[in-house]
């Protein structure tokens, strides 16, 4: 098995992972606005724990988003420095797979299912994704992550419900209860590097070194942020 270092910043939570032989260690933190403070001495934290050194570790992974910009961009730029300084190949994670795996992982005895992720995007939107997982196959299968607003999200929820009954995470529930309300099986769940670190595993043959691939976050918005022209438009 290959020993994986995994980061999640993607939310408020912040937290780290290694996973060692058929050992996981990690620390997971609400940390809103320090991140960037928490996350590498949570590194050397977990190295600790596993009693290892960083050149015994194979593959670094990170959630690459969609999520908070500041997150996203913290989790990228601190992969890719360990990468650089290391020289350790690079694995990103949908943050919104990750949301769905920590709560798969609470399931041992769950057969074939569909599962479906949703964070909250802010600015009325929401993050989505879903796939397939079947723990005893080792099946785990994604479709490509979309941002929606509501009424296209309804109109996503709607065509799928009818097909389907999906076990479905996240943390929509907070701000949009009449959403997650729409499930028979509804879990509040925030991603953690532990489902990183475990996803990086299952598609560890795609990892690559920094001369193939620079670790880039994942936003799905063209624009993170509006100018103030453009606030000022909206307001006259």
């Amino acid at each position: 098995m290959k020993t994986v270092l995994a980061i999640e910043t993607s939310t408020a939570a912040c937290s780290v992972a290694l996973l060692h032989g058929g050992d996981c260690f990690s620390v997971f933190e609400m940390q809103p606005q320090k991140h960037a403070i928490r996350v590498l001495p949570m590194v050397h934290e977990v190295l600790a724990q596993a009693g290892i050194q960083p050149e015994q570790i194979d593959l670094l992974a990170f959630g690459e988003g969609p999520g908070a910009f500041t997150g996203i961009r913290i989790a990228a730029g601190v992969v890719q420095g360990l990468a650089l300084g290391w020289n350790k190949p690079v694995q990103g994670i949908s943050s919104l797979e990750a949301t769905a795996f920590s709560g798969l992982q609470k399931r041992p005895d769950a057969g074939e299912q569909t599962w479906l992720a949703l964070l909250d995007a802010r600015m009325g939107e929401v993050y989505l994704q879903y796939g397939r997982y079947d723990k005893a196959k080792a099946l785990w299968q994604a479709d490509s992550a979309q941002l929606l607003d509501m009424p296209h999200l309804n109109a996503v929820l709607d065509k799928l419900l009818v097909t389907q009954v999906p076990v479905a995470f996240g943390d929509i529930d907070l701000a949009y209860p009449e959403v997650s309300a729409r499930f028979a099986d509804w879990t509040h769940m925030l991603p953690s590097a532990e489902a990183v670190a475990y996803l990086a595993r299952i598609k560890q043959s795609t990892g690559k070194a920094l001369t193939e691939s620079v670790p880039l976050p994942v936003y799905l918005r063209n624009q993170v942020a509006e100018t103030i022209e453009q606030r000022r438009a909206k307001t006259v």
